[in-house]
């Protein structure tokens, strides 16, 4: 154990005698300020030892007299009181205590040395010496007074939690006012004063000590005060040791870059580059004892990565920052944020909503770039994002079709799946990847490029999978493979078939037909055996066919069963005969068709046909006819026979346009229409017809208003456009166009047929007598129908982009709008023209409301009925009853019309599919 000097407090001493004597002083100063030595000690007992040896030796052998071994004795204790004098304290240190004397009787100063018996490993005492004082004056002395130590002088590197003690000493303590008489000692517990001194220094309050935390960059210069956030109620603070790395040091010292001082401050200097602990933790203890940590973290600036990415010409491109964050790092693992993005080059950047948006310069293609600067909350560093913006190729996807294998069990099977996928744009179709069967592995053939099939062992049955086909520009399509996978020798499988034929007619069957849907699980050669058990009919075979003639008159369905074999065994089916006449389709017209050129250079008008096979079981064809059509007039499809007829088929119906020459005109040209159901199988039809009734006409005078303001025509016929304000139209008679265009247009005409367009805004649109077409365009329009009593048709249509946002709906209202049937051009029956605006509506058999009901929903109102639109067909969720509410969310038109009531009109109809039936029977409804 080590042992140190220290400084003590003042002790006074008066000498008290009869005749009260002077009194003594005594001060402190510093003995030792490091461990005693040992050796000391060591080397004074050795040479007593030897001392002693040598006159125990004399005195065995009789080498000297009695005077001798006196003056050997005298000798020695002269040796060892001139060691212990050159030695001093440091060796009485060794004795456990430390010894001063009193001399003057007069007065006399002395010092309290203070001596630590050992320290700790960070410097903290932990125990002092005790001091005997021995009075060698010839008067007894009193002890007048002893003045208190400081704690530095105890504890310079602060008070330790637990503080030292001292083992009582033999004898009277040098308290104030002690008695010492002449050659007798009194003795001071220093630890008693050291310890008084650290409570004193504690107080009653504790150091509230806070924790600091700080940051500075590489190459710059720290500087603060770690006592700013400490307090103690009894006094100021002063830092008295710190440790860095777990060794302590005095407060005041210089550690490499960091030093530390008494007053709390402290500087930190690192080096750039800095390679030093980080952070850097200083745990720093003030002279109460408490202790807290001084926390210094060296920031390193971030580093931002370059990054690429790539758009199509005129696409902005959205990176969130997140994703530019990706590949940057910090050395101290600091949050990152994008602090800025800039230096756009061949475009323009910008950040918000946490995503930085570059967009590129018009039609610009090529190499185009940007900077962004990250920050770690001090310090940046900036990169750059290279974006390739590329040519946009339209691209059509290829189409792939199902196929099927057959194979036997522990057989692979190759399948050549491209044989019957096809690609619009003719590119070369390579399979890209396929899925696993249920029942067998699937793996691509590194040669033929076609999957391979192997089913698993002893596997047999069916089994499937998907694989899918790649164009090579991003264009993909997919579609299963189903195997049959075969056991040796086993049954075919004969599956049921169905056919049809008329009333009264034989229906002939070829056997390959029959057989064409049956199996065998190795894929034998399959035959007919046998035809039997004809019901409602009979069954014969001949000439490798099968005829069922069904019962005379009979009409429903018929059957009988074929059995196959495949050589060894056999399998019977039965063959379902539907025996009956083809059902005649629905077909909704336009009754009145309306074409009026703008001058004479011709027209084109859409020529809608609504028709479904009553029949939906696959058994019956669907054709048009349209018969009556003048010379010079044609369609965009079908196929013209000659002498005014035109054929089409169903597919030719989904943008039917008529189309007009040049300066045609017409009061009444009626065109018939014909829809013809064909049973497949025996050839049946049933046919329905129609009236269209054609009216032309062409004008002859352009007029564009101004800006704002009313116009009237004239009887001419007149195409007349609005400006973009708030124009008051009147065309008068002569059949005319009218535009309003932008703002809140009043339009009107007279007699004549008129073509209506409010355009945008909020229009009012007033046909007059004839047969006229109202468009009321976006807004919210008001459009009223033909005068009271007329019998001509008026058309109301509705375009795509016409209606509002979901949720918030158009809403046009239709005055005078006349509910007859609209079965001819002079029924004066109004139709309601929503193809365009409905998207993917389709209409059911027998003129059924197929899916509509998820695009109409009716109710009705103060006597009003409201019409209900989601273009999109977002009612289907809905029960579709009449008033029993809708999803008002996915409203986007609303159409009201004004005095009619449709629930009364078609009696019986409670559900919008039973209106929507009637408005389609009665064609009033124009749907694709």
């Amino acid at each position: 154990m080590s042992r140190s000097w220290m400084l003590t407090p003042v002790v006074v001493l008066s000498a008290f005698s009869t005749s009260l004597s002077h009194g003594q002083t005594i001060t402190t100063t510093a003995l030792a300020t490091s461990a005693v030595p040992l050796n000391r000690v060591g080397a004074l007992l050795l040479l007593a030892l030897t001392m002693g040896a040598c006159v125990a030796a004399q005195l065995r052998w009789r080498l000297f007299s009695k005077s001798q071994l006196r003056g050997w004795l005298i000798a020695g204790a002269a040796l060892l009181l001139s060691a212990v004098s050159f030695w001093g304290d440091s060796v009485r240190a060794q004795l456990a205590e430390l010894q001063r004397f009193f001399t003057v009787a007069t007065g006399e100063t002395l010092t309290i040395p203070v001596q630590a018996t050992a320290t700790a490993a960070d410097g903290s005492p932990l125990g002092f010496l005790p001091v005997v004082y021995t009075n060698q004056t010839s008067s007894p002395l009193l002890i007048s007074a002893r003045t208190p130590v400081s704690w530095p002088t105890c504890f310079p590197l602060g008070v330790p939690e637990v503080l030292p003690a001292t083992t009582p000493h033999a004898g009277t303590p040098c308290t104030v006012g002690a008695a010492v008489s002449p050659a007798s000692t009194c003795w001071v517990d220093v630890a008693q004063l050291c310890i008084d001194a650290a409570n004193l220094v504690r107080g009653n309050q504790p150091s509230l000590l806070q924790a600091d935390t700080a940051r500075v960059a590489p190459g710059v210069t720290l500087s603060g005060n770690v006592l700013t956030n400490d307090s103690d109620a009894d006094g100021a603070l002063q830092v008295t040791r710190f440790a860095v790395g777990g060794t302590t040091y005095a407060a005041g010292s210089t550690i490499a870059a960091f030093s530390l001082q008494r007053d709390g401050a402290f500087s930190f200097s690192p080096a750039n580059p800095y390679v030093g602990s980080n952070p850097l933790v200083v745990t720093y203890a003030v002279q109460t004892g408490a202790s807290s940590t001084l926390t210094i973290t060296v920031n390193r600036a971030p580093t931002a990565n370059n990054d690429v990415a790539s758009t199509n010409v005129n696409t902005p491109l959205v990176i969130p920052e997140a994703t530019l964050l990706l590949n940057d790092t910090d050395p101290e693992n600091d949050t990152l944020t994008v602090q800025s993005v800039q230096a756009a080059v061949n475009g323009a950047v910008s950040r918000t909503g946490g995503n930085v948006t570059f967009t590129p310069t018009a039609d610009f293609v090529g190499a185009a770039s940007f900077t962004y600067t990250i920050s770690d909350g001090s310090r940046t560093s900036t990169a750059t994002v290279a974006v390739t913006v590329n040519a946009v190729v339209v691209n059509r996807a290829p189409t792939a079709n199902d196929d099927t294998a057959v194979t036997v069990e522990n057989a692979a099977v190759t399948v050549d799946v491209r044989g019957n996928d096809t690609d619009p744009d003719g590119n070369t179709l390579t399979v890209s990847s396929v899925s696993q069967g249920a029942n067998g592995s699937v793996v691509i053939d590194g040669v033929t490029g076609n999957p391979i099939y192997t089913p698993n062992a002893g596997f047999t049955g069916r089994d499937s999978f998907t694989y899918t086909i790649s164009d090579g520009f991003s264009g993909t399509a997919s579609a299963m493979v189903t195997v049959t996978v075969n056991a040796a020798n086993r049954a075919p499988t004969a599956v049921n078939d169905s056919v049809s034929t008329a009333i009264n007619t034989q229906v002939v069957i070829p056997e390959a037909m029959l057989l064409s849907n049956d199996t065998d699980p190795e894929n034998d050669t399959l035959t007919v055996q046998s035809v039997q058990a004809a019901v409602n009919g009979n069954v014969v075979r001949a000439g490798g066919n099968v005829t069922f003639t069904p019962s005379n008159g009979f009409e429903g369905s018929g059957s009988f069963t074929y059995t196959i074999t495949d050589g060894v065994n056999t399998s019977t089916a039965t063959v379902t005969v539907a025996v009956g006449s083809a059902s005649a389709p629905s077909v909704v017209v336009i009754k009145s068709l309306l074409a009026i050129a703008a001058g004479t250079g011709g027209v084109s008008v859409r020529f809608p046909i609504t028709t479904a096979l009553v029949d939906t079981d696959g058994s019956e064809a669907l054709s048009i006819r349209i018969s009556g059509v003048p010379t010079g007039l044609t369609f965009n499809a079908g196929t013209n026979l000659g002498g005014g007829v035109w054929t089409f088929v169903a597919a030719d119906l989904s943008n039917l346009t008529l189309n007009l020459p040049g300066s045609y005109t017409t009061l009444a040209t009626y065109l018939t229409v014909q829809v013809t159901a064909t049973e497949i199988n025996g050839g049946a039809t049933a046919s329905t017809s129609s009236v269209v009734t054609l009216k032309a006409a062409y004008t002859t005078v352009d007029v564009s208003t101004t800006e704002s303001g009313s116009y009237t025509g004239s009887s001419a016929n007149e195409n007349i456009f609005g400006g973009n304000g708030n124009n008051t139209i009147n065309a008068a008679g002569g059949n005319n166009i009218v535009r309003g265009g932008g703002g809140n247009d009043p339009l009107s005409a007279g007699a004549g047929s008129d073509v209506l367009d409010g355009g945008a805004g909020s229009d009012t649109l007033n046909s007059g007598s004839g047969t006229d077409i109202l468009i009321g365009g976006p807004g919210d329009d008001t459009m009223q129908g033909g005068d009271a009593g007329e019998n001509f048709v008026d058309v109301f249509v509705w375009r795509l982009g016409d209606q509002g946002a979901t949720g918030a709906p158009a809403l046009d209202t239709i005055n005078h709008f006349a509910t007859a049937a609209a079965g001819s051009n002079t029924s004066g029956g109004d139709v309601l023209d929503l193809r365009d605006l409905l998207q993917g509506e389709a209409v059911g058999p027998s003129n059924g409301a197929g899916n509509l009901a998820n695009y109409l929903h009716f109710e009705i109102v103060s006597g009003n009925t409201v019409i209900y639109v989601s273009h999109l067909g977002g009612f289907a969720g809905d029960s579709h009853v009449v008033g029993a509410g809708y999803t008002t969310s996915a409203e986007t038109q609303r159409i009201t019309l004004v005095g009619v009531n449709l629930l009364s009109l078609y009696s019986g109809a409670i559900t919008d599919q039973q209106i929507i039936t009637q408005l389609l029977n009665n064609n009033k409804l124009i749907v694709d």
